[in-house]
């Protein structure tokens, strides 16, 4: 029951700040667009348990608490696992972060991995031609 609370408490501030924010964005804002690109295992600086790699933001908006997400793939495509891990720092428009999820070192080879949340902490305004 208390973990409801929690988790219900953590939706509303997250929503509450969303819309806060969605208010202050000019029309045609577009936010941040993730694009990730995992390490190869091998050069994952031979710590197992750990799948490593780069959150690319090629969208609008700084992000910031971006939390990622792997999904383990079986050979016929079906997710049997999944894991959470977060990306260091926020992200402005053309950067990046390095992020870190902890997984099972017996885990399937297959894998997905993508941004399954994050705050957009500001928006930087295009420049705009006279």
């Amino acid at each position: 029951m208390l973990r409801r609370r929690v988790l219900g408490s953590m939706l509303l501030i997250m929503l509450a700040s969303v819309a806060g924010s969605a208010t202050a964005q000019p029309a045609g804002f577009r936010g941040p667009v993730f694009r990730v690109e995992p390490e190869e295992p091998h050069s994952s600086r031979g710590r197992a348990g750990l799948l490593r790699g780069w959150v690319y933001n090629d969208g609008e908006g700084v992000a910031g608490l971006i939390r990622m997400r792997v999904e383990m793939l079986d050979g016929s495509g079906k997710v049997v696992a999944q894991h959470i891990g977060w990306a260091y720092g926020n992200v402005p428009p053309g950067g990046r972060a390095y992020f870190m999820i902890p997984i099972p070192p017996q885990s399937p080879p297959e894998r997905r991995v993508s941004v399954e949340s994050f705050v957009l902490q500001a928006y930087e305004a295009q420049p705009q031609s006279p």
